[in-house]
């Protein structure tokens, strides 16, 4: 299988590794040449908690990319993502699947843009990435991956991807019931990843402490009732005890908000905690939990301005 990751940060070269090592041709996309250059120059560097590998795998800049993928899996900001696809379009032909694992709601409709939606698959993963440098990223966490077709019940291509994943280290599963996935780790995201952008903080921190463990209960009751009102029936306790996990597991993990905070970058905020909250609202349901983190990263944005 002829892979793209597009978005090749930290997320991106882990499932670039795992699809490498599956023996699919991974292509790691990304607009940062240094990140590239290092990749081509010396492999990339995965630092797990089994060890330390280099893979020798091929990166390359977008105006680079020249032929058809049968896999294009998108782990770029979400507010990229239009243009992001629209500058490897050589990429995208007619047999082209494209995955979204990216955060936050609406992936799938976003990528119903450029191809037809029974070649259009989600996911969600709760596994932590760091981009330690040029060419070299940490995970020392553990946890697994889902994902289905956006819009149909066609599993063929979407088992193909999850078995290679799996055979390449990370364990991925098919979910019937991926929008309920989608929507639990958005609810987390909302919840873990501002509460340590604001407090410049990782979750052990958040864990040590009751006023963040107040706050987080509360924000995660508001998204559940959100995904509720939007018959989104999901179970709310696995993701309290998702943040729990976080808070041991991955105390040290610095979450994609923080990261983009501490790089002085935008977030993704809006498509996080504003994509919950709008929900929410039209549905007739207050989050002022959940709005207020909104608020309040929004205005660390506007210092970054």
């Amino acid at each position: 299988m002829k892979v793209i990751v597009l978005g090749s940060g930290a997320m991106g070269c882990l499932f670039g590794a795992a699809f490498h090592r599956a023996g699919a041709e991974v292509t790691l996309v990304d607009v940062n040449a240094d990140h590239v250059d290092a990749i081509n120059a010396d492999g990339l560097k995965v630092d797990l908690r089994s060890g330390e590998e280099t893979l020798p795998i091929r990166a390359a800049l977008p105006a680079d990319v020249s032929e058809a993928a049968d896999l294009v899996m998108v782990f770029t900001k979400t507010f990229h993502t239009a243009a992001a696809l629209e500058g490897i379009s050589a990429a995208i032909g007619d047999d082209t699947h494209l995955l979204s694992l990216q955060n936050g709601l609406g992936n799938d409709r976003r990528l119903a843009d450029f191809v037809a939606e029974e070649r259009v698959m989600v996911g969600a993963s709760m596994l932590p990435s760091d981009l330690v440098g040029h060419g070299h990223i940490r995970s020392h966490g553990e946890g697994y991956s889902k994902l289905y077709p956006a819009f149909g019940d066609d599993t063929a291509m979407a088992t193909r991807v999850a078995d290679l994943l799996t055979q390449g280290g990370l364990e991925t599963v098919l979910d019937a019931k991926i929008h309920e996935g989608i929507w639990s780790k958005a609810i987390f995201n909302a919840t873990m990843n501002p509460l340590c952008a604001l407090t410049r903080r990782t979750p052990g921190f958040l864990g040590a402490n009751p006023q963040s463990r107040a706050t987080i209960r509360a924000a995660v009751a508001e998204g559940i009732a959100a995904a509720h009102a939007n018959g989104v029936m999901l179970d709310g306790q696995p993701i309290y005890d998702l943040t729990e996990v976080s808070m041991t597991d991955h105390a040290d993990h610095e979450p994609s908000m923080l990261q983009d905070i501490h790089a002085g970058r935008r977030t993704e905020v809006d498509a996080i905690n504003g994509a919950i909250v709008t929900a929410a609202k039209e549905a007739g349901v207050e989050a002022p939990v959940l709005e207020t983190l909104w608020n309040l990263m929004k205005l660390e944005e506007a210092k970054l301005a």
